[in-house]
């Protein structure tokens, strides 16, 4: 997928009746200004801190907070960013950084530590191995690598995971390219294979399970 002006592909979308708790003032829509792209990454963070991948790295959740924002707020700048916003607020985020820029070209086989941290590891040690193991099964063809995707605590289960992604999902289509998400809870891979991934790989993780999943352009 050719990289899109900021701004210029979509419109804001009214998502009001896609869920049970209408609010009248929410948008889904491409966020461009660097405030959105901060409140995304804290967003992000927030949703995914207790996934047990990140409680594999760290047992402390304020540093899991603070690894996961960090790291979202350098990917994101470089990133196609979907968002849903209720006035000046991000509410969800669903991005995708494009070829060439996923973990696999990020850490090349000779960096990567691929064996299990002893006991006494650190938290640094421990998500060199997760993004190891994430490097290993990135795709070798051309795709967008998703993520991250989530949603403020407090306002999920109301569709605006879904109302991210499918606003992404249609860019996919719109030039052709093939997309790539890992996900690490049985019940995301439901949600993903909804949008038409399907798994092509698994592998432990510590004490978590990874699944990693493809999508051809529809």
């Amino acid at each position: 997928m050719a990289p899109v002006e900021r701004g210029s592909a979509h419109g804001p979308t009214r998502v009001a009746g896609w869920y049970n708790h209408p609010m009248g003032d929410i948008e889904v829509l491409w966020l461009t200004e660097a405030d959105q792209l901060a409140q995304a990454a804290g967003v992000a963070a927030r949703a995914l801190r207790d996934d047990p991948d990140w409680v594999a790295v760290s047992v402390d959740p304020l540093v899991r907070l603070e690894m996961l924002r960090s790291m979202f707020v350098g990917s994101l700048e470089g990133a196609r960013v979907a968002g849903v916003r209720r006035g000046d607020g991000v509410l969800g985020v669903a991005a995708a950084v494009g070829p060439g820029h996923c973990v696999g070209a990020a850490l090349p086989p000779e960096v990567r530590t691929l064996g299990s941290p002893p006991p006494d590891a650190s938290d640094a040690d421990r998500l060199m191995h997760f993004r190891s193991i994430l490097a290993a099964h990135d795709l070798e063809e051309p795709h967008w690598h998703v993520g991250p995707v989530g949603v403020e605590p407090g306002f999920q289960s109301m569709g605006m995971g879904r109302a991210v992604m499918r606003l992404l999902c249609e860019e996919f289509d719109g030039h052709g390219d093939v997309s790539w998400v890992k996900t690490v809870k049985p019940e995301n891979v439901r949600f993903y294979n909804g949008f038409g991934f399907e798994v092509v790989d698994e592998s432990p993780m510590l004490a978590a399970h990874l699944w990693f999943m493809r999508r051809e352009p529809r």
